[in-house]
């Protein structure tokens, strides 16, 4: 695979069509936040590294709060709660269908490269379209790696409710040592999940363009995905760290426009646009290097 090639194939695709980088912007809109888990409600004490089950402050230390009538307290611990889960439900209620159409944009993304370098043509509304059309296949491949972190999740609830329910039935402020099996079983399930979830991540990639190109469902697109990998592994390794080294460079580059962009809100289009610049370029190299390992005719290159 010649990558230089690839990589100045992909930005002549992007600067030439650049409804592209729209479709990027669509997806960037939910492919650059972070995510993880917080231990912060653990208190580590002492030598003994007693570790205690979070539990809601005791507002009676507050005079204030101790001087406010029964409706009064009644508000003031509920409010701050309706507001709390006012936020999750819009977080969810707007998040969801970002997520929706940032994973349509995707599949558009997809199929306007793969006809542009199969030497059509394509338009914003024609790939967008044909994202919208295999919709709940591409919903699909999107949800298939999260299943392992809901598991994980679920498992994690009930582990430190079970935990909390022992600990607080026996004594409060019980050290928790004795029950470190629970500990110890929710490690393990991690250790099995966490991997999983990472390899199918990264084989979405490839289950996108399945999906997108040689009309298979969500399964088939995966195992598809699989065998291109495993047939390429070498070319797809080095695309990978080639992907990454690009990254590297542009976060270098960006990090006084970044610190910028951020301070002064009248640049988040900005910022936003290079970010869907950035996603549409690495979503058309592995399209271009999709279409190179499955043998799929490109282009004539146009004699000048």
């Amino acid at each position: 695979m010649d990558y230089g090639r690839l990589l100045s194939r992909a930005w002549e695709i992007i600067w030439e069509h650049k409804f592209l980088i729209l479709l990027g912007v669509l997806v960037a809109l939910t492919s650059t936040g972070n995510s993880g888990f917080s231990a912060s409600n653990w208190n580590l004490r002492g030598g003994a590294e007693e570790w205690r089950i979070p539990s809601l402050p005791d507002m009676d230390r507050y005079p204030r709060f101790r001087d406010l009538p029964r409706e009064g307290r009644a508000w003031a611990v509920g409010v701050p709660i309706a507001l709390i889960g006012l936020a999750i439900g819009l977080g969810i209620s707007i998040g969801i269908p970002l997520w929706v159409l940032s994973t349509l944009s995707r599949g558009g993304l997809i199929a306007g490269v793969s006809a542009i370098d199969a030497g059509g043509s394509s338009g914003f509304g024609e790939a967008f379209s044909a994202g919208w059309r295999k919709g709940w296949t591409l919903i699909g491949i999107g949800i298939l790696p999260a299943i392992p972190g809901v598991l994980l999740l679920i498992a994690g609830l009930g582990a430190t409710g079970l935990l909390a329910g022992i600990s607080r039935a026996i004594d409060p402020d019980l050290v928790v040592g004795p029950l470190a099996g629970i500990g110890v079983l929710f490690g393990c399930l991690a250790c099995i999940l966490i991997p999983i979830a990472i390899v199918l991540g990264l084989l979405r990639t490839l289950a996108n363009r399945a999906c997108m190109l040689e009309d298979l469902g969500v399964f088939e697109s995966y195992r598809r995905g699989l065998s291109v990998l495993l047939d390429n592994l070498g070319s797809a390794i080095v695309l990978f760290l080639i992907q990454i080294a690009v990254s590297i460079a542009i976060g270098i580059v960006m990090i006084l426009p970044g610190i910028i962009m951020a301070v002064c809100c009248f640049l988040w289009p900005i910022a936003l646009l290079i970010q869907g610049a950035i996603a549409a370029y690495f979503s058309t190299l592995w399209t271009l290097a999709w279409r190179q390992w499955t043998a799929a005719p490109a282009a004539e290159p146009v004699a000048s």
